[in-house]
């Protein structure tokens, strides 16, 4: 290969690496609203021991639904042990944070299916003893 032509195609390559797939389509509406900051989170409360609901901020309200059953997460007193992935604390997908609950000292590991933002009709349906 020539010097010429590796500079050609370290100018390409360079040049492909600056396009971000998102801008050559225009993004969904909302494609970001299930994302929210860990550290904006101001409660949880889990309904049974398949669903956990959390409130962000003051208003915002998001259903994380679980993979399979987690034996702990319904018993008062026990507590969530909410680690985010390491470098952010901005969860969007259920591999963003790691759940685990804590029960006098044990750990439970729970895996995360979904993670949803509500909508305001939702988030009003949430059952009293499920609202955080």
């Amino acid at each position: 290969m020539t010097h010429r032509a590796l500079w050609t195609l370290i100018a390409a390559a360079a040049a492909l690496a600056c396009v971000h797939p998102a801008s050559a389509q225009p993004r969904a509406r909302g494609a970001n609203d299930n994302c929210f900051r860990l550290s904006q989170l101001s409660n949880t409360r889990p309904d049974g021991d398949r669903r956990i609901y959390a409130r962000v901020g003051v208003n915002t309200f998001y259903r994380i639904d679980l993979a399979s059953r987690c034996a702990s997460l319904p018993y008062e007193g026990n507590h969530l042990v909410l680690t985010p992935t390491p470098g952010s604390d901005l969860i969007c997908r259920p591999i963003d944070l790691d759940l685990k609950v804590s029960e006098n000292g044990a750990i439970e590991p729970c895996f995360i299916k979904s993670i949803t933002r509500l909508t305001p009709q939702e988030a009003a349906a949430i059952p009293k003893k499920a609202k955080p």
